[in-house]
């Protein structure tokens, strides 16, 4: 393995960790989100007359604060951090706090920002996946001969079974996704805060799931105030919402830092 493969592992293991950490998260969140269904279905007697509601969104919205708040946060104190000890500049506890509340506004600012059109892809999608459930459960419920109440029964209980495993698949996607975009967004602003100047280098993946693009991006040094050139987009850091879906969903590259001489 190479030296370059060995530290994507080393700062791969750190969000692995909040990988972990908000799967169970964004399951929960899910589920709550679709119960606005669940509470409808009853008013239907019949079944093939069912709309889907308005999904209860501030799950959602709830769970990529809670993603950030601990992902973005940590990273952007950790790496902080660690640029000041590369260059001895004593570490002082009451400038990091400073920092710290400093950081947490900002990731509100960024949610702000960024989060609303990823919540709102996340909701457009539930709808996606709820309307084609119905569009597959209903006939067979119906052939079935089965009506009133014991229709609804059944159509709740079979929706909720695949609603789970999808929420499973979603979960993964969204959580890979976001940890790596929170991560390498908090871990930028933190060693820009130390005003020393720096290059950014971009870190490819090494799994076999990676793009062609990012590995051709690996080593790409620019400086830190500047965009890397991946494939079609020009990203601040790896997985940066700015770039296309194609070229940030389920990254998981990273990026080292080097001190200009």
């Amino acid at each position: 393995m190479s030296y370059r493969a060995r530290l994507w592992k080393t700062i791969d293991r750190r969000k692995a960790a909040y990988r972990s950490k908000m799967k169970p998260v964004f399951l929960a969140a899910l589920k709550k989100h679709v119960e606005p269904l669940y509470e409808v279905i009853p008013r239907y007697s019949d079944i093939t007359q069912l709309e889907v509601p308005r999904l209860d969104m501030q799950p959602i919205i709830d769970a990529y604060k809670r993603l950030y708040m601990a992902t973005a946060f940590d990273f952007a104190v950790f790496d902080r951090r660690q640029a000041k000890s590369m260059k001895d500049v004593a570490i002082l506890k009451s400038e990091e706090e400073i920092f710290e509340s400093i950081i947490q506004e900002q990731i509100l600012s960024y949610l702000e920002t960024n989060a609303g059109s990823t919540v709102t892809a996340v909701g457009d999608t539930s709808i996606q996946v709820i309307q084609s459930l119905l569009k597959q459960i209903t006939p067979e419920i119906i052939e079935q001969g089965i009506g009133g109440g014991a229709a609804q029964t059944m159509l709740r209980d079979m929706i909720e079974s695949a609603w789970h495993r999808a929420a499973y698949y979603r979960t993964e996607r969204i959580v890979r996704t976001d940890v790596n975009r929170a991560a390498n967004w908090g871990s930028l602003e933190g060693v820009k805060s130390t005003d020393l100047p720096h290059y950014k280098v971009w870190l490819a993946s090494f799994s076999a799931q990676s793009r062609q693009e990012h590995m051709d991006a690996d080593s790409q040094k620019v400086d830190i105030n500047d965009a890397f050139s991946v494939g079609p987009d020009m990203l601040e850091y790896p997985g940066d919402p700015a770039g296309q879906a194609g070229n940030t969903i389920n990254c998981l590259c990273s990026m080292t830092y080097e001190i200009k001489q």
